[in-house]
Order: C-alpha cells, then structure tokens, then sequence
C-alpha cells in the first residue's frame, strides 16, 4: 500500500495561517521523524506477529519454533512431531540413513 495525503478544502473566507494557530511547519517534521513507520511483510497467527524474514525458524504448520538436530543435521517440530527436511536418496549419507521417522524416537 502507498503513502497516503489528505487535503482539506477551506472556503476563502478563512485565511488561516498556520502561525494564527500556534503551529510551525518544523512542529510537524519533528513529529514525522518520531513516528517511525513499520513496513513489510508480517505473519500474524495465534496472537503473534512475526516478521517475515523470521519464519524459517518456524513451523510452517502450527508455528511454533524449529529446533535443530546436529546429529542428522535436519530442522523439526517438537510440537508436531515432524522432519522439516526430506531425507536424502544417498543410501550412503551418514546424516539421513540412520534417522529415525519422527523426532521423537530419538
């Protein structure tokens, strides 16, 4: 989504000034460099908000954190119980060839 301006149309009878209200310009870009603005893109699930670039280290399923496995060098979920990696065809790999199906019966 764009940046977004709102104009306001005022009859010419009314000369305001921002000095007749007490307001200088400066005022309003000190507020605009406080007020930081949050951008990109967030995954929001189960009252969390995670940024994006975050979520390889979460669940894809229920979006709790990915632990990792140095013995067969493979991310899993402790809560669904799953491989977030595929195993290898190598027969001869020492990583895949000896994992277990599930993470728990380690």
């Amino acid at each position: 989504m764009g940046k977004k301006k709102v104009f306001y149309l005022d009859p010419d009878e009314r000369k305001w000034t921002m000095e007749n209200l007490g307001l200088n310009i400066y005022d309003f870009q000190d507020l605009a460099l406080m007020n930081k603005k949050i951008e990109g893109t967030f995954l929001a699930r189960d009252r969390k908000i995670v940024a994006w670039t975050d979520t390889s280290n979460q669940c894809p399923e229920c979006s709790g954190p990915l632990k990792f496995n140095d013995e067969y060098d493979s991310k899993y979920c402790i809560s669904c119980n799953e491989w977030q990696e595929s195993s290898c065809d190598d027969p001869t790999c020492d990583y895949c060839s000896a994992r277990p199906d599930k993470p728990s019966d380690l």
